[in-house]
């Protein structure tokens, strides 16, 4: 029997170390009423049980906390402050000092890479249209800002996502290739996906040209695919390698590079393809010398 006074923890039972168990969890009381008990197993405190569960969720939390700042630990301490500096520096900036001169020079940079995109459209089209016609010509050129802001849009997924992955330290310097084969995997995906309806949009508009349909599906698969490497490889290459600013830097890669592939895909591969896979007769008052 019990008395009804205090008791020492340590005069229970050797069978229920409980002392031990609770010292390791800094709760640890020298002595416990006997109405402290439970009724189920009279060796076992309550306040033990209760005890006990708050250690376990008190451990969850630590380890929470060690993992947060072990990710923080993992980031070198010269990115840290050279992005709080930037930070602040924007911050504190005005309409005119956001403007220029990086955000200006990474606009200029843009319009130096999509010169080759006017040179394309300008030069390749003649042939083009003498292969297409010109209304199906026109179907083409109407196409293309379609195609090209598909495209943009899953590189602006990609590069918001991977953004994202890096603030959080899901992706670090160590697993960033994993992180881009995955994300390039998924670019074709949904690269196939959006092909085969921009595809089937172009079958139709073009009074179901099977071989006009292909060319453009084919034309916005190589798009998007080119969008996902480029967006999600701008913020890894800025953030780890030039460490600098992904959000200013990382618009010449991403939208230039997927312009002047779009493009080549829509009027160099669409030539080539239409040429291999033949587009069919072109009326003469449908040819491009032709007076509309």
């Amino acid at each position: 029997m019990m008395s009804d006074g205090p008791i020492n923890v340590s005069a229970l039972s050797a069978d229920v170390d409980v002392t031990q168990k609770f010292q390791q969890q800094s709760f640890t009381q020298s002595y416990l009423a006997a109405s402290d008990f439970s009724e189920g197993d009279p060796l076992i405190p309550s306040k033990v049980i209760i005890a006990s569960s708050n250690a376990r969720r008190r451990s969850r939390i630590l380890d929470d906390i060690e993992s947060i700042f072990s990710s923080v630990r993992s980031v070198s301490t010269e990115d840290l402050v050279a992005d709080l500096n930037d930070s602040e520096f924007y911050l504190s900036g005005g309409a005119m000092a956001r403007a220029f001169p990086e955000r200006f020079m990474a606009l200029t940079v843009t319009l130096i890479l999509e010169i080759p995109v006017l040179f394309m459209i300008s030069g390749g089209s003649d042939r083009l249209c003498e292969v297409l016609g010109r209304s199906k010509y026109q179907l083409l050129l109407a196409f293309l800002p379609l195609t090209s802001a598909i495209s943009g849009n899953c590189g602006l997924q990609c590069s918001t996502l991977t953004t994202r992955a890096i603030s959080h330290s899901h992706v670090t310097i160590n697993t960033f290739m994993k992180w881009l084969l995955v994300e390039l995997q998924s670019s074709l995906y949904l690269g196939v996906a959006m092909g085969g309806v921009i595809g089937l949009m172009a079958f139709i508009a073009s009074n179901r040209d099977f071989t006009f349909g292909i060319t453009i599906g084919m034309a916005q698969l190589l798009s998007v695919l080119t969008a996902g490497l480029t967006g999600t490889l701008a913020p890894l290459l800025f953030t780890f390698v030039f460490h600098r600013d992904s959000g200013k830097w990382g618009g010449p890669l991403e939208t230039a590079i997927q312009d002047i592939v779009g493009s080549f895909a829509m009027v160099v591969l669409s030539y080539k393809l239409l040429v291999l896979l033949g587009s069919g007769e072109v009326s003469p008052s449908d040819s491009c010398g032709a007076s509309p």
